[in-house]
């Protein structure tokens, strides 16, 4: 994620976010979101949910790692002292991140499998449109529907 996002995130929710510093052992925060900025409304999202509903403290809920699940290409999140509803946002989140792209937030995107470009992302067809293109230098070419000769003549008089 962009490191500006990030730093909003960081800024605004420094209570769910504070094992950004901690050591790597026991947090991988410090590698900061491993996403694409597309998710970046549904991670404030969450977040903002989480504060509303818990206080601050030492057994507040706290993020230690937001990243790409490698299985499916949806948000996976992890985090320590969890309640049910701090669990149910959790994983109405990643939910919502199977739904939608990865690189512009738009939805309904799908996983794109191996035979993709963006293989392992989830992405809309706007994207994959766009990364298929840079990535051969033109656009894709679109094959032309055969022109089947006619079963039937008509002949004008």
């Amino acid at each position: 994620m962009d490191s500006q996002l990030e730093n909003k995130l960081y800024q605004r929710f420094p209570h769910i976010y504070r094992e950004k510093n901690a050591p790597l052992e026991s947090s991988k925060m410090g590698w900061g979101f491993q996403c694409e900025d597309g998710w970046y409304k549904i991670i404030y999202e969450m977040s903002r949910k989480i504060q509303r509903l818990s206080g601050e403290g030492d057994f507040a809920p706290a993020i230690t790692e937001v990243s790409k699940n490698l299985e499916d290409g949806a948000l996976y999140i992890e985090a320590r002292n969890l309640t049910p509803p701090v669990a149910d946002i959790i994983t109405a989140a990643r939910e919502q991140s199977r739904l939608t792209c990865e690189l512009c937030s738009y939805s309904p995107a799908f996983y794109r499998g191996q035979d993709s470009v963006l293989k392992g992302h989830i992405a809309c067809g706007r994207c994959l449109t766009k990364t298929t293109r840079n990535a051969t230098g033109s656009p894709p070419k679109r094959k032309r529907k055969r022109i089947r000769a006619p079963d039937t003549i008509i002949i004008k008089r």
